[in-house]
């Protein structure tokens, strides 16, 4: 198995996130040179290139890296503490607990602002996985239950969704971006709504990285050492919570990132949590912001929703760790 080292992992995925971002900037509907690029990033002589690259290419870009990082990071931390290579927020049910909620405010109030959008995310996304944590409950917490529960609150809160956005007069407008997920129309706005919630999730998550390595060792040896088995399990679930709460606010219903990632995290540093969570983190930033492009130059100048390009990749990668694990 391929092993790298913690820099050597972190200066080719910013490298290669970098040049992803020049690629953002520069392609879509209309091409930019890589000047016009610079220009409307740090001067306002062009005001078309500032319109382009600032207002909308920039803070795309940005959301896609805030998405992909906080979508990983969960798939990490849900792993982790399932020991299931199969969890992500998608299956266990989280994606779709804040993509409810939030389908709800859409509905009450087509006109809801992004803040609200975001509030009623964190808000489904927490109690998602507080629901998920007492189905699982049965004395103490175990990552079978855990995952069990995951897969039918993830198929009853999806029903739900479809249903609300269907029998509502906003459905045509608001589902197909919002099912399949996406970037399209993502702005400042998104970004500034869920930073409040994303910031404690991620310096959260990165302080969880030591005790999911305890938990691995077994409940026996994780009480013996001193960690509070459930109680790290609760707070795992309500961290990775908030970070899909904050990714749905900003794409919607976006799948697989979670899953994919800290495969990748774990081939390329180790199993140790404390490197798997931010290399996940960067590969997902990687994977979104890829798919993103991707999604806008299939069939440029107009746009697929990006989610459908993870969905491609992601879903013959669970087929593989299915049969591979099977």
């Amino acid at each position: 198995m391929l092993r790298a080292g913690p820099l050597a992992v972190l200066a080719a995925g910013l490298g290669a996130l970098a040049l992803l971002g020049l690629l953002n900037m520069m392609l879509g509907s209309i091409t930019l040179s890589p000047a016009e690029v610079w220009s409307g990033l740090t001067s306002q002589s062009d005001p078309f290139a500032r319109s382009v690259v600032w207002q909308i290419r920039w803070p795309r870009f940005v959301d896609g890296i805030l998405v992909g990082a906080s979508l990983a990071t969960a798939g990490a931390l849900l792993q982790g503490v399932t020991r299931n290579p199969l969890a992500d927020p998608a299956i266990l049910g989280i994606t779709a607990a804040a993509g409810l909620a939030s389908s709800i405010a859409i509905v009450v109030d087509p006109q809801v602002p992004q803040w609200g959008v975001a509030l009623s995310c964190a808000a489904g996304g927490l109690a998602g996985a507080g629901v998920l944590f007492f189905v699982a409950w049965r004395g103490q917490v175990s990552p079978v239950r855990l995952a069990l529960a995951g897969v039918a609150l993830s198929a009853f809160f999806g029903a739900a969704i479809v249903g609300l956005l269907s029998s509502s007069r906003t459905f045509l407008q608001t589902s197909l971006g919002f099912l399949a997920g996406g970037l399209y129309g993502s702005e400042w706005r998104e970004l500034r709504a869920a930073l409040p919630y994303l910031v404690p999730a991620f310096l959260g998550a990165t302080l969880l990285g030591g005790r999911l390595n305890v938990l691995a060792l077994g409940e026996d040896v994780a009480a013996g050492l001193g960690v509070l088995t459930d109680r790290t399990r609760l707070l795992v679930l309500a961290v990775a919570g908030l970070l899909t709460a904050g990714a749905v606010s900003i794409a919607g219903l976006v799948g697989f990132v979670g899953l994919v990632c800290p495969h990748l995290a774990r081939f390329t540093v180790g199993t140790d949590n404390r490197l798997v969570i931010p290399a996940a983190a960067l590969y997902g930033a990687i994977l979104v912001t890829g798919a993103d492009l991707a999604a806008r130059l299939v069939i440029r100048p107009s746009e697929i929703p990006m989610g459908i390009i993870t969905a491609g990749i992601g879903a013959p990668f669970l087929l593989y760790l299915v049969k591979s694990r099977g």
